[in-house]
C-alpha cells in the first residue's frame, strides 16, 4: 500500500511549523510572494555564491529573499561568521518565525532534507545541492510551497549566469577605509596590466603546484607588456620561492586577516592567477565589468566543485 507522505504525522506537523501568522504591511507581502530562504556557511567566498544562487531563485520566482545568517555557523570549527551584512545586498535577515531547526544537526533539519529528497523537484519546500540539484533542474523549477529553503554551495557561474548584472552589483566589495589600501587600490584600477595571483595552502587539501603558477605567468607576460604580479598567500614564503624571480611582484601582507580588504584589492585588478579557492574565484568574478579585455586563469579538474566562470582560460590541476 502506497502511503502520502504528507499524511505521515511527523511531516504534517513539520509542515505546520513551516506557517508563519504575520500582521500589518508585513502580512500583505509575504502572503503575495513566496518566500525563499537560503542558508549561509562557510567562508567568504561561498558565502557569495550561496547569496548569488539564492538571489537569482529568488528573482526568477519574484519572491520575498532571506537570508539564514546563524543555521550555518553553530558548528563551525574554524570560527567563521556570516559577512554579507557588508555588502549592498538585496536580502533581510530571516526571521526567528521561519526557522525549522536551530542548527543543520538539529533532528528536525535532518527529517526536512530526509523527506524532501523523496518529493518530486515541484513538491519540495527543502531544495539541498547534494541531492541531485543541478544549474539546468534549479533554473527550471518552480515550487509550488509558499516558503522554500536552500542549502547548498552552489559553485558554479550557471545558477546565477542569467542574473549576473544584478549579482555583480549587489556584491561590490566594500572598500577598506585605511589610506594604504585605497592608494594601492587606486593603483590597480588604472594599470590595465595590473594581474593578482591568489595562493591558497594553509588547512587546504588540494594544493596548487608551483608548476601551475609558473605556466599562467608566463602565459599571461606573453600577452601584456609589462605586467604587475600582485600576489595574496596564506603562505608567503612559499609564493616567494617558487614563483618566477624578476617580475614585477606587490606582495600583500598587511591586512594579516582582513579578507574583505584582500578581495577589495583583487577587484581592482583587471587580470588574474586564481586558485582553487572559492575566494579567488570571486576576486577575479567581481573585476572591474567594463574593463574590455581580461585574462583570467584559473585551475580546472572534473572533480573540483567550483567550475571556472564562462571565459576564463583553464589550466588543469590534479586533486
Amino acid at each position: 500500500m502506497q502511503i502520502s507522505l504528507f499524511k505521515v504525522p511527523a511531516v504534517q506537523n513539520l509542515l505546520i511549523r513551516r506557517r508563519v501568522a504575520t500582521t500589518g504591511s508585513d502580512s500583505k507581502r509575504l502572503s503575495s510572494n513566496p518566500d525563499v530562504i537560503t542558508i549561509v556557511k562557510g567562508g567568504l567566498g561561498n558565502q557569495l555564491f550561496i547569496y548569488a544562487a539564492g538571489r537569482a531563485f529568488a528573482e526568477r520566482l519574484q519572491a520575498n529573499y532571506y537570508l539564514d545568517s546563524r543555521r550555518g555557523y553553530t558548528h563551525d570549527c574554524y570560527g567563521r561568521r556570516f559577512l554579507l551584512d557588508r555588502f549592498p545586498v538585496s536580502a533581510a535577515i530571516m526571521p526567528e518565525e521561519m526557522r525549522v531547526a536551530a542548527t543543520i544537526k538539529h533532528t528536525r533539519h535532518k527529517l526536512a532534507r530526509s523527506i524532501n529528497k523523496l518529493l518530486p523537484l515541484e513538491r519540495r519546500f527543502y531544495l539541498a545541492e547534494s541531492h541531485g540539484i543541478d544549474a539546468a533542474s534549479f533554473a527550471s523549477c518552480r515550487p509550488k510551497p509558499k516558503r522554500v529553503y536552500l542549502n547548498g554551495h552552489w559553485g558554479d557561474e550557471s545558477f546565477f549566469k542569467p542574473y549576473a548584472d544584478l549579482i555583480h552589483e549587489e556584491l561590490r566589495v566594500p572598500a577598506p577605509e585605511d589610506d594604504r589600501n585605497r592608494k594601492l587600490g587606486a593603483e590597480l584600477k588604472a594599470n590595465p596590466q595590473a594581474v593578482f595571483i591568489h595562493v591558497r595552502r594553509v588547512r587546504y587539501i588540494s594544493k596548487l603546484k608551483a608548476d601551475y603558477y609558473k605556466d599562467a605567468i608566463d602565459r599571461i607576460r606573453a600577452e601584456l607588456d609589462n605586467p604587475r604580479f600582485v600576489v595574496f598567500s596564506d603562505d608567503m614564503t612559499w609564493a616567494r620561492e617558487n614563483f618566477p624571480s624578476g617580475l614585477d611582484y606587490t606582495w600583500v601582507e598587511h591586512n594579516q586577516k582582513d579578507e574583505l580588504a584582500d578581495l577589495w584589492l583583487m577587484s581592482c585588478c583587471r587580470h588574474a592567477i586564481i586558485a582553487n579557492s572559492s575566494f579567488s574565484w570571486w576576486g577575479a568574478w567581481l573585476g572591474p565589468s567594463d574593463a574590455g579585455h581580461r585574462i583570467i586563469y584559473s585551475p580546472d579538474n572534473e572533480r573540483w566543485p567550483m567550475r571556472p566562470a564562462e571565459g576564463w582560460r583553464t589550466l588543469p590541476f590534479e586533486i
